[in-house]
C-alpha cells in the first residue's frame, strides 16, 4: 500500500481498476495487502504484551475474559473462544463470548444488531461481570456501539477493557484502558475489513489466548498437554504420538495409559514427569 495509512472504510488507491485484472492478478493484488496485516500486529506487540499481562493477573485470581464483537469481529472472538476448551481444556467458565444479534449472528446477519449499545451490557450483566473480569471490545471501525456500550460498562464495574481496532483515534480505543491499535489501511475491496482487518484481529486473538493458555500451565512446553484427547480419533492418535515422541515409550503403553488416566494427557504427563504410579 502507498501513502499514508488510512482508516479501513477509505478507498484503497493500490486496488483500483483492479475489476480489469485478470485473475492472477486480482489474486497478488489481495494477498499484497495482506501484508499489511502482520505489519500492523508488528507495530502492536508491546499493547498486546501490556494486554496478556495484565489479563493473566487478573485470570490467575478467578476473572475471566469476555470478547465482544459484532460481525466478522465477533464470529473471529467466537472462533478463538470456542476453540480453547478442545485445545487447552479451557471453557466458557473462563473464555466466552457475546456476539451482537446473539449465537444466531454467527450464520446469518442480524441487520441492527451492532447499533444496540444497550443489550452488550446487558449480557456482561447476566454474567455477574466484575472487577477481577477483562473485557475485550473488538472492532475494525473502533466505533461499533454494541462493543463500546460493553467497554464502558466494563470500565464502570471496574473490569480491564482491551479495544482491539483498526482505526486510530477511534472512541473504543479511547474508552479501553489498553488500545491495540491495528493500523491495516484501507481493504482492497472498499469497506470489506472481513480481509486483512480481519487477518490482523484473528492474528492477535489467537496470539492472545494461546500467551494466556501457556502463562496458565496449560502446555507442555509447547504441546498441546490439556487438549480434548476423547474428542476424536485424530487426537486421540496425536495423544499417543507425544507420549512416544517425549517420554519414549511405546505405543502400547501409551494408549493403555491414556484408557486408565481416562484420556487426561495432563495427568499422564504429568505422572511421567514425576515418576508417580499414574505415569508408569
Amino acid at each position: 500500500m502507498t501513502g499514508e495509512i488510512k482508516r479501513t472504510e477509505d478507498n484503497n488507491p493500490d486496488s483500483r481498476g483492479i475489476a480489469g485484472k485478470n485473475v492472477r492478478n486480482i489474486l497478488e493484488i489481495i494477498h499484497a495487502e495482506d501484508y499489511n496485516a502482520f505489519r500492523a500486529v508488528d507495530d502492536a506487540m508491546d499493547q498486546l504484551s501490556v494486554a496478556v499481562t495484565e489479563t493473566h493477573k487478573r485470570l490467575v485470581l478467578g476473572g475471566r475474559v469476555f470478547y465482544v464483537g459484532a460481525g466478522t469481529s465477533g464470529r473471529l472472538a467466537a472462533q478463538d473462544a470456542v476453540e480453547l476448551e478442545p485445545t487447552y481444556g479451557i471453557g466458557n467458565d473462563m473464555f466466552d463470548f457475546i456476539m451482537a444479534g446473539g449465537n444466531n449472528a454467527l450464520i446469518r446477519s442480524v441487520e441492527g444488531a451492532e447499533d444496540d449499545t444497550d443489550s452488550s451490557k446487558e449480557e456482561l450483566k447476566k454474567r455477574n461481570l466484575c472487577k477481577l473480569d477483562t473485557v475485550v471490545g473488538i472492532s475494525a471501525s473502533g466505533r461499533t456501539p454494541f462493543v463500546l456500550g460493553a467497554i464502558e460498562y466494563g470500565r464502570e464495574t471496574g473490569a480491564l477493557t482491551i479495544g482491539i481496532v483498526n482505526n486510530t483515534g477511534s472512541i473504543i480505543c479511547k474508552r479501553s484502558e489498553i488500545c491495540i491499535l491495528l493500523e491495516t489501511g484501507p481493504e482492497v475491496i472498499q469497506g470489506s475489513t472481513r480481509m486483512k482487518a480481519g487477518t490482523s484481529q484473528k492474528i492477535v486473538l489467537n496470539a492472545y489466548s494461546t500467551a494466556l493458555a501457556i502463562l496458565l500451565g496449560k502446555t507442555y512446553d509447547n504441546i498441546m498437554s490439556h487438549m480434548g484427547v476423547k474428542y476424536n480419533t485424530k487426537l486421540k492418535q496425536r495423544a499417543v504420538n507425544i507420549l512416544i515422541s517425549e517420554f519414549k515409550i511405546g505405543a502400547t503403553e501409551a494408549e493403555a495409559l491414556l484408557v486408565k488416566n481416562n484420556y487426561r494427557l495432563d495427568r499422564i504427563i504429568n505422572g511421567l514427569r514425576n515418576g508417580e504410579e499414574s505415569g508408569k
